[in-house]
């Protein structure tokens, strides 16, 4: 992309998310054509939100499960940005006018510690948790807000930080090491109904697999993963449809719970 049509792009991005709502396909002049060029077009759209006050967070990591990478032509996971305003203290209530096609994810979410600076051969699920603080509970809020998704590059995904919306965090346990955490149990509850429930290693065998993930690939595209930057480390339970009166409740054993209203 030539730095014009990435402005553009960025842009486009932008302004969709401050409108809410569906958002169509990137003109084809400016439409990113490779992962590549979506990480570039979404790292933009976080230097413009960054300065117009809406601060980096963290990071979300999607398509940890092979078979939505084989579907989508992913050689690994994916990662979007998560911005300050966008992160909720549990229990959360948010204006469900605001959220399009809206679902709720049980993901296990990590609280860097340090800096990860790059390791030669790449990190591991052992070495990323050495710059780990702590491990919590956390709903991602995403939108379904690509109506012409099915015929989108995973370019133009990538660069819409992979249907990211907010999140709602737990309480910090940081004696985590004490506990088994690709064992540990989770669940999703939509007003009291049981949607769907795994395991911590249904992300990558471990959720620090993923992690170690975003922080070599953020590396090789000239950042780094940042103390106090939150990162949710891919969904635990399959994706529930939540609406106008129902409340989300997600938990992992040995962590806690988080809840989420929509009014």
């Amino acid at each position: 992309m030539t730095p014009e049509a990435l402005a553009q792009a960025a842009a486009i991005v932008v302004a969709a998310r401050t409108a809410g709502g569906p958002f169509g396909r990137l003109p084809e002049a400016v439409r990113p054509a490779s992962e590549a060029e979506g990480y570039a077009v979404q790292d933009e759209a976080i230097r413009r939100r960054a300065a117009a006050g809406q601060a980096l967070a963290g990071w979300k990591i999607g398509c940890t499960a092979r078979a939505m990478r084989e579907m989508l032509g992913l050689d690994g996971p994916s990662g979007g940005a998560v911005m300050e305003p966008d992160v909720h203290a549990s229990p959360a209530r948010l204006p469900a006018r605001d959220l399009c096609n809206p679902v709720a994810e049980c993901e296990m979410a990590a609280r860097m510690a340090r800096d990860v600076e790059p390791r030669e051969g790449g990190h591991d699920k052992d070495s990323i948790a050495d710059f780990v603080g702590a491990c919590l509970v956390s709903i991602e809020l995403a939108e379904l807000r690509l109506p012409e998704r099915e015929s989108m590059g995973v370019g133009e995904l990538i660069a819409d930080d992979f249907f990211q919306k907010a999140i709602v965090v737990g309480d910090e346990v940081a004696d985590w090491r004490s506990l088994e955490l690709a064992a540990l149990k989770a669940t999703t509850h939509v007003s009291g109904a049981l949607r769907g429930e795994g395991v911590g290693g249904d992300v990558m065998g471990h959720p620090f697999a993923a992690l170690a993930w975003l922080a070599d690939a953020l590396a090789a595209r000239g950042g780094l993963l940042r103390a106090g930057q939150i990162v949710l480390t891919g969904s635990i339970v399959k994706a529930a449809p939540i609406g106008a009166g129902d409340t989300a409740v997600c938990a992992i054993e040995g962590l806690g719970e988080v809840s989420l209203t929509l009014d």
